[in-house]
């Protein structure tokens, strides 16, 4: 007697599908960029096909849309949960850990956006801060409504530093350094006035009108269209338009994109470690230098914002051999300062020191890049200050 044909029951989809594949994407974009991610990268991240995952989003860019905006709505909902700053701060660091790609998927990949999507996306991110400065203000009064403001995208920034660690410490206590220096964010003195070599100098009202080589046009507009857009968003008849001259011109000066990129990286290692062997000149103790390092590099990334962009998002589209020169002559720069803040805190392992480091590298690239940041005056003198106060974990305290 023949036997009945049992069909087996299909499997269930997870109910987690699509979050997963966002936080897979999220990854991926973080890792590898944007450009350098297909939709089948993804698919095989999570073990599904690709056609399955177009059931769930219909491009690449809407997959990456849906991860920076989920990202956003995990923010906010941790601040809308918080009573108080501490609380705030303790939660967003678990989230900062969780989700570290996200500040790379604002900064670096929400340029791949259409416009529109990205002013939405913006608009998010503002009234998330709005929330956490009310957080601030309240544990504040003492700060001025533009100095709560200036904390407020300090600490959101300092978060976005959790993303750049690969160090192995016990979860219990990264979350604790983190927690520390979130809070030493909220808490540093923001002194009410400063010398006036400690403000940011006002654009003068006339200039010599000497036009720059072509050479030198070219490298400050490339440095402009790969920061706003990243570096493969960008052709070579973008570069000659944006000084007027043809694409095909272009070569006559590089002759490949990848060498105007090289270039403009080049100068801006070499600015900085110029400044850095200016400091060590000059100073006769660590916490001297230290304190002159800190100096240049805000000098520096004040008025060379746009060269801070790519030489944090756009290193890995260097050809292998000047990628690998320009990330150690990085990492030199990072020992130097890593040296100097355990000569004066003997106490810090180098773990730690790293951290601290990175949270002060972090806050200060991040908000001299921010329009309404950049409109202020003094904002040189509250990097420092905002920084001085890192740099002095684990004895900061409070100052307010």
């Amino acid at each position: 007697m023949t036997q009945p044909v049992v069909a087996k029951p299909r499997a269930r989809r997870p109910r987690d599908r699509k979050q997963s594949i966002v936080l897979a994407a999220s990854q991926l974009f973080r890792d590898r960029g944007y450009h350098n991610v297909s939709m089948a990268d993804v698919a095989a991240e999570v073990g599904i096909t690709a056609g399955a995952l177009y059931r769930h989003f219909r491009s690449k860019g809407d997959l990456l849309l849906h991860a920076v905006r989920n990202g956003l709505e995990v923010m906010d909902s941790t601040v809308r949960g918080a009573t108080d700053i501490d609380e705030y701060l303790r939660a967003a660091g678990v989230v900062a850990l969780e989700r570290r790609g996200l500040p790379t998927l604002w900064q670096r990949e929400s340029r791949h956006l259409p416009d529109e999507q990205r002013a939405q996306l913006r608009q998010q991110l503002n009234e998330i801060a709005s929330r956490v400065g009310v957080l601030v203000a309240r544990e504040r009064p003492d700060l001025t409504e533009a100095n709560v403001d200036l904390v407020t995208w300090a600490v959101i920034a300092a978060l976005g530093s959790f993303g750049l660690h690969r160090i192995t410490l016990p979860k219990g206590e990264f979350q604790r350094i983190h927690f520390e220096l979130l809070s030493t964010v909220v808490h540093c003195r923001l002194a009410d006035e400063t010398a006036d070599e400690d403000k940011t100098p006002a654009a003068p009202d006339t200039f010599v009108d000497v036009q720059l080589p072509r050479r030198e046009q070219l490298i400050t507009n490339a440095t402009r269209l790969f920061d706003e857009r990243g570096f493969q968003s960008v052709r070579m008849d973008d570069i000659g338009a944006a000084v007027g001259i043809t694409g095909s011109s272009v070569y006559k000066h590089f002759p490949t994109k990848e060498d105007i990129l090289s270039t403009a990286l080049r100068r801006g290692d070499e600015r900085m470690h110029s400044g850095m062997a200016a400091a060590l000149q000059h100073g006769s103790t660590a916490a001297e230098v230290l304190d002159l390092l800190l100096r240049s590099h805000i000098d520096f990334a004040l008025e060379h914002s746009r060269l801070i962009g790519i030489l944090t998002s756009e290193r890995d589209e260097l050809p292998d051999k000047e990628r690998k020169h320009s990330l150690r002559t990085q990492r030199d720069y990072a020992k130097v300062w890593n040296r100097l803040l355990r000569e004066c805190h003997p106490e810090l392992g180098p773990d730690v020191a790293k951290i601290v480091v990175d949270t002060v590298f972090i806050v200060v690239n991040s908000l001299v890049r921010m329009r309404a940041m950049r409109e202020r005056s003094d904002l040189r003198a509250r990097l420092i200050d905002v920084s001085r106060a890192l740099l002095r974990y684990p004895d900061c305290g409070t100052d307010a």
